[in-house]
């Protein structure tokens, strides 16, 4: 039974950052710049997710809480556009062979819209254009049926095509043009449809990509004979996360996490408001099971969350509480959040939030840091500042010039100001992409997560409740539980009094007397709740058929079923 009990302030600000080992198995060290990867024989591969500078502290005195671990995984998928007439998508082939491309995302009103356009001349946002207008940038789908939806009035021309990491051979069409390596269906691309709330839409995750290895056979006509292109996944019989030595497998497909679950994509806006659930965000988190707290005996993979904010990490963010009052803001509150675990090896005290420039771990397959030699990468560009291990872009803990007090306090005025802002935005505007639409909806989301209205960017105390996911929530991620009887979202709880007066929300840890604790990330690796072989081995029970994250290709589209 959940008891509460008075918050304790911590006078002393205990720093674990705890690097998540990603997608197998957890890594055994802990350390302050995010941790170290971990990599499982035969599967998918942890790598340090990243860290908050800080991290979250223990909450009692025999259990450490590390602060801005995070696990591993990855990010990216298909982004789709709706400014001038709405892009059709980023429709990625995967080196395979032609086949016939099934339609993608969805069209804006009232205009035209070639696949994968860029912001400047399509957009990449999720309002839609009335007036008529046609997007660039993409190559005509060659017939095929429509995967996701179009909205009223326009059409699109398929979506750019371009190659993804691993090999030749599978039997998957690419949304837009082109086979994708493996079986899988590589989303761009859109034509036809009725609701342009449903753009975000994709057929389920492929199969031959949310493994990390294909039963053994030598026979081709009953499975996967690694390297027979006539078999089974195209002969593709194992995977690779971009964060391990995918050099030890060739041929493997080297899987990203989707830039579809960053907080603040289009995707994840638009579900919101398909599930009615106005004045809240959605987001995925790192999160491992809490057991004999709020995840009683289940994991926690694809399970989610209602988090209400209360104030900043008192162990962490002291900067941000009224200078008298260590449980009191400095700085206004952020709405609350509904999430989705989508990796372990974090921490069971903290739920760590998949945001642009949110954090990198030792290890990542955002950008190459301290001289890293991996072949790919999802951003061509990418801030260094608080990489790796101090949070990302954080002005909070690293602008003191600019964005604190002479106290080093950091408050509204403070975060407000002009000096603030403009250095806080030229970090954020050093992301670059070549996914089509992610350059500009990453260094405005992260401006984003730093403005004081939407302070997500910082370690806070919130209050947590395990609901039921949102229907939209999961079209989004691919990963859908069955049903196990768990409340919905509360939508009258919004703030941290009601929260704390509901019995259905958590006022402490199984291990503390303490709120949990958000933290920041993101690492671009592939995550371990995108692995079946994962999520099955814990025990959880899914839809059939969308029983897995989204995994994604290095130009950000989803693997998903042939159609």
């Amino acid at each position: 039974m959940k008891m509460r009990s008075n918050l304790i302030c911590l006078a002393g600000s205990i720093a674990v950052a705890l690097c998540a080992a990603g997608c197998n198995t957890p890594t055994s060290g802990t350390n302050s710049s995010g941790g170290s990867a971990g990599v499982t024989a035969g599967g998918t591969t942890g790598v340090g997710g990243s860290s908050n500078g800080t991290g979250s502290s223990s909450k009692s005195s025999t259990s450490s809480s590390a602060a801005g671990a995070t696990a591993s995984g990855g990010t990216m998928s298909t982004k789709t556009s709706a400014a001038a007439g709405g892009a059709g998508g980023r429709a990625s082939s995967a080196g395979g062979t032609s086949s016939a491309a099934t339609s993608g995302t969805r069209t804006a009103v009232g205009g035209a819209a070639t696949g994968g356009a860029s912001a400047s001349s399509g957009g990449t946002n999720s309002s839609i254009n009335t007036s008529p207008g046609t997007a660039t940038g993409g190559a005509t789908a060659m017939g095929g049926t429509s995967s996701a939806k179009s909205s009223v009035g326009g059409s699109s021309l398929g979506g750019r095509s371009s190659s993804s990491v691993g090999g030749n051979g599978g039997s998957g069409t690419a949304v837009g043009g082109v086979t994708s390596v493996g079986g899988g269906t590589a989303v761009g691309g859109a034509t036809g449809g009725s609701s342009s709330a449903e753009f975000y839409f994709l057929p389920p995750p492929d199969q031959c990509h949310d493994v990390d290895q294909m039963p053994w056979t030598s026979d081709p006509t009953t499975g996967c004979v690694s390297g027979n292109a006539a078999s089974q996944c195209g002969g593709k019989c194992q995977t690779a996360s971009v964060c391990e030595d995918y050099s030890s497998k060739p041929g493997a497909d080297v899987e990203f996490m989707c830039p579809r679950d960053l907080l603040f994509s289009p995707e994840m806006e638009q579900a919101v408001q398909d599930d009615g659930l106005n004045g809240f965000h959605y987001a995925v988190v790192g999160h491992d099971p809490d057991k004999g707290g709020i995840d009683g005996n289940a994991h926690s993979c694809c399970q989610c969350y209602q988090l209400v904010y209360a104030y900043p990490s008192p162990s962490n963010e002291r900067e941000a509480l009224l200078e008298s009052d260590h449980t009191t803001s400095g700085v206004p509150i952020p709405a609350p959040l509904i999430v989705q675990s989508f990796n372990t090896a974090a921490t069971p005290t903290t739920f760590d939030v998949y945001m642009p420039a949110g954090g990198m771990g030792a290890n990542n397959g955002c950008f190459p840091l301290n001289g890293g030699t991996g072949k790919y990468y999802q951003y061509t560009g990418y801030p260094l500042d608080g990489q790796p291990g101090q949070g990302g872009v954080k002005p909070a803990s690293l602008y003191s010039a600019e964005c604190k007090t002479t106290d080093q306090y950091v408050t509204t005025e403070s975060l407000s100001s002009s000096a603030c802002v403009a250095r806080t935005k030229a970090a954020c505007d050093k992301i670059t992409s070549d996914i089509p639409g992610l350059t500009a909806e990453a260094s405005t989301n992260c401006l984003k997560a730093n403005t004081v209205d939407t302070f997500y960017h910082l370690n806070w105390a919130v209050y947590a409740m395990k609901v039921e996911c949102p229907e939209h929530l999961t079209r989004v991620t691919g990963c859908k539980l069955a049903p196990q009887g768990l409340k919905a979202v509360k939508k009258d709880v919004m703030t941290a009094a009601v929260a704390s007066k509901d019995p259905d929300f958590w006022s402490k840890t199984s291990s503390s007397s303490n709120l949990y604790e958000t933290t920041t990330m993101e690492d671009c690796c592939r995550p371990t709740c995108a692995s079946y072989s994962q999520i099955s081995g814990f025990g959880l029970v899914t839809d059939p058929q969308y029983r897995s994250f989204y995994n994604c290709d290095v130009k950000g589209v989803p693997w998903t079923q042939p159609q």
